[in-house]
C-alpha cells in the first residue's frame, strides 16, 4: 500500500513512518519544515515530496499528522488530489473542528477516518494501547478499517463532542496541573526536593517532567482549541479557591467534608481499591 504522511517530520509523523514501514508499506512524506523533513526522509529511507499535493497523489492512504488548527485546511488541500477509493485519515487530539472537512472528503468519494491515538510517540508496541475513532459516515466500517491499520490496538468508537469533552479532563487539565506543578518545583532546589520527597512527589515529578518534555505548541492547541477546556478549568480553580480558603482559616471540618465527598464519588471507579498498590508498582518500575 502507498501511504502519504502529511507532517511526517513531526514526532507522531515519525512514529507513523515506523509503524507503516514495519507493515511493509511504501511511504512518502511532506512537511512544512522542509529541512527536518529531508533529514527524516533520509534517515528512514522514505520518499520526500515537494509538497502535500505531490505526496498525496496516487496514495492509497493519506495520513494527516499536522497541528490541530491547520488540519481542516490540509484535508481540503489534499482532497482534490486523492484518488477515488483512497482513504484520508487524520489523527488530531481534538475533533469538533475537523469533522466537517472529513465529511466533505467522504462526499467527494474518498473514505474518511478520524482517529485519535490515545498514546504518544514514545510507544514501542501497540498491544494494550487504545485509539479513539470518531464516526464520519459508517462508524462500524470505519472502526474495522482502523483496526486493520492498527491491528494490535483497541478501537473505541466515540462521537466528536463526547471526545472533546473528555479531552478537557484527560488532556487539558492534567497538562495544566503538571505545568503549574513543574513551575513551582523549578523555582526550588530540585535535587534537595528529590532527596526529601516521598512516593507521591516522585510520581508527580515524573508526570510533570514527562509533560514538560512534550511539545508546547501541541499543548497550546489542546488548551485553546477545545471549547470545553475553560469550563473544566473554572471548576478546578473554584475547588482550589475553596481549599485555599479552608486552609487559610484552619477550617478542618470543611476540608475533611470535601475530601469525604470526593472519596465517595471517585471510589466508584472499579480500579480504586487497587490504586495504592498500583502507585507503588509504578514507582518500582521507574
Amino acid at each position: 500500500m502507498r501511504v502519504a504522511i502529511i507532517g511526517g517530520a513531526g514526532r507522531m509523523g515519525r512514529w507513523l513512518i515506523e509503524h507503516f514501514l514495519n507493515q511493509g508499506h511504501t511511504i512518502t512524506i511532506s512537511d512544512a519544515n522542509e529541512e527536518e523533513a529531508r533529514r527524516v526522509a533520509e534517515s528512514k529511507g522514505v520518499k520526500l515530496a515537494a509538497d502535500n499535493i505531490e505526496a498525496s497523489r496516487d496514495a492509497d492512504l493519506i495520513v494527516i499528522s499536522t497541528p490541530i488548527e491547520v488540519t481542516p485546511t490540509v484535508i481540503r488541500e489534499v482532497m482534490p488530489e486523492a484518488k477515488r477509493g483512497s482513504t484520508i485519515m487524520e489523527i488530531s487530539s481534538l475533533k469538533s473542528g475537523v469533522i466537517q472537512a472529513l465529511k466533505e472528503a467522504s462526499e467527494a468519494g474518498v473514505r474518511a477516518l478520524s482517529i485519535h491515538p490515545l498514546f504518544g510517540p514514545g510507544v514501542k508496541r501497540l498491544a494494550g494501547e487504545r485509539i479513539a475513532l470518531i464516526p464520519i459516515k459508517d462508524g462500524e466500517a470505519e472502526a474495522e478499517e482502523a483496526g486493520k491499520l492498527f491491528p494490535e490496538a483497541e478501537i473505541i468508537i466515540v462521537g466528536a463532542e463526547e471526545h472533546d469533552r473528555a479531552m478537557a479532563l484527560t488532556l487539558a487539565i492534567p497538562h495544566i496541573l503538571n505545568i503549574a506543578f513543574s513551575s513551582l518545583v523549578g523555582e526550588e532546589d530540585i535535587r534537595s526536593l528529590k532527596r526529601l520527597g516521598g512516593t507521591t512527589f516522585k510520581l508527580q515529578l515524573v508526570l510533570g517532567e514527562g509533560v514538560m518534555a512534550g511539545d508546547p505548541h501541541l499543548y497550546a492547541s489542546i488548551q485553546m482549541g477545545n471549547k470545553y477546556t475553560v469550563d473544566s478549568l473554572d471548576r478546578l480553580i473554584s475547588r482550589l479557591e475553596d481549599m485555599r480558603r479552608w486552609i487559610v482559616h484552619g477550617d478542618r471540618e470543611s476540608f475533611i467534608e470535601f475530601y469525604r465527598s470526593v472519596y465517595s464519588s471517585i471510589s466508584r471507579d472499579e480500579d480504586f481499591q487497587r490504586a495504592y498498590e498500583r502507585m507503588y508498582r509504578a514507582l518500582e518500575a521507574l
